[in-house]
């Protein structure tokens, strides 16, 4: 159980990669398998660089419950729009009295620009 979860965060499930004509790797988003979860989402930062462009980065932490699934590779999306997940998601675990406090961490990132 979450303290006071504050939105929906629909993780977007990797897709297996296929290859394009020119023998890429591409994952389609459009046939990811996505799952709702209630959680709790904080602002961490948000930051403008000149160096490859005029680009902005957003990064939201978020707190899903226990049974979510999501892994380093997944995206999501909150309020509509969608991040990607930067890094390994973490899984913390309460103790004693605190028990009902287990829940993933993950940090997601938006670039734009």
């Amino acid at each position: 159980m979450l303290l006071l979860p504050t939105a929906d965060v629909t993780v977007l499930t990797r897709p297996e990669a296929t290859r394009d004509r020119q023998n890429n790797r591409v994952v389609d988003w459009s046939d990811a398998e996505r799952t709702t979860y209630r959680a709790r989402v904080q602002f961490l930062s948000s930051t403008e660089t000149e160096q490859q462009g005029d680009q902005v980065i957003t990064d939201l932490e978020v707190f899903l419950p226990p049974e979510a699934v999501v892994t380093a590779v997944d995206q999501a999306e909150v309020d509509g729009v969608t991040y990607r997940v930067h890094g390994k998601p973490r899984v913390e675990r309460g103790a004693g009295p605190i028990a009902q406090l287990d829940h993933i961490r993950i940090v997601l990132r938006e670039v734009t620009g």
